[in-house]
């Protein structure tokens, strides 16, 4: 099993956070401990009037790694949408892909859920899919999110925090040992109403409503999952920490990512930390990361062990073992 390709786009509009900053101190919000913890720079942003959402931006992504991989369509039989932001709930976002894509009929087709663990949790279940079944043996993965027009303009951590982005990778099933090795889940639901969106349920929802981020929540729950399992998770699979050739932490927090960098001596140039160009992509994060790693810095090669870290609001964290 490999992930063949993947492609991050991003739309045409940045935004620098130091406006953001600018503004929420002249109104008395100190930036600095948000600033130093989230580690932000530059966001891609939907424009307001634009017709751009989570579906346009999943075609495009799709296509781009399409054409890259020299994959056609017509080898693809599982097409997976991953949003907490999708365009559509009738009919799924993948089947509209699939519509715009010309793929075939015997395609497998859904959308799924799972706020910023997304595309963790698509990699982990196509992966043990494809794996299982006899006639399917290329998946297409999409992870797309829309947070501007949901992040208002009053929480300084939403509005400093996301960019909207469309995330594709393909997973193809080879007669290789790469692939999935391991993956832990953590989950504590006492988090359950720190991020919510929409605030009250869609049974009263409003078109003004905003994602509710109680300010107090920084996934730190989450890193002391990893500070305790990660030496436990890899040693069950007979490895250690300089074993691993790259590190994919969740993009959400550059303190977060030294926190774990530091208690792990990992070298810096493993753990590679995106968040400062391009924002957070919620369920895309890590594998944006990977793909940012491979276009900008090198490509992983047969054999190398990947280490994926990540959380999703509610809370949920997990860990993943690949072998490139």
């Amino acid at each position: 099993m490999k992930i063949s390709h993947s492609y991050l786009y991003v739309p045409s509009v940045t935004e620098n956070n130091e406006a953001v900053i600018q503004e929420f101190e002249q109104r008395g919000i100190s930036m600095q401990k948000i600033q130093n913890a989230l580690g932000r720079s530059t966001r891609f942003l939907i424009p307001e009037k634009s017709t751009e959402n989570t579906f346009t931006m999943s075609v495009d992504a799709a296509k781009k790694v399409l054409e890259q991989s020299h994959i056609n369509i017509a080898d693809i039989d599982m097409i997976i949408f991953v949003s907490a932001t999708p365009e559509y709930h009738m009919p799924t976002n993948a089947i509209k892909i699939h519509r715009a894509l010309g793929a075939k009929h015997e395609t497998l087709c859904y959308d799924m859920n799972s706020n910023c663990i997304g595309g963790f949790v698509a990699l982990d279940q196509v992966s043990k899919y494809l794996a299982g079944s006899k006639n399917r043996h290329k998946a297409l993965v999409i992870c797309s999110e829309r947070f501007s027009d949901k992040s208002g303009k009053e929480n300084p951590i939403i509005r400093f925090c996301f960019s909207d982005s469309a995330l594709a990778y393909i997973i193809e099933k080879d007669d290789t040992d790469s692939g999935l090795i391991d993956v832990l889940y953590h989950t504590d639901s006492t988090f359950t109403d720190t991020i919510v969106y929409p605030p009250n349920g869609h049974s009263c929802y409003r078109y003004e409503d905003e994602i509710f981020w109680d300010t107090g929540f920084d996934g730190s729950g989450s890193v002391n999952f990893a500070l305790n399992m990660i030496d436990d998770f890899l040693k069950r699979n007979h490895l250690t920490i300089k074993d691993i050739q790259l590190f994919l932490f969740s993009q959400l927090s550059a303190k977060n990512i030294q926190t774990i960098i530091n208690h792990y001596e990992i070298p810096a140039d493993k753990a590679p930390f995106y968040g400062r160009e391009i924002a957070y992509t919620g369920s895309s994060s890590p594998l944006a990361a990977l793909d940012l790693y491979q276009r900008n810095v090198a490509k992983l090669q047969q054999g190398d062990y990947v280490l994926i870290w990540t959380l999703g609001a509610g809370y949920q964290a997990g860990l993943m073992l690949w072998k490139y």
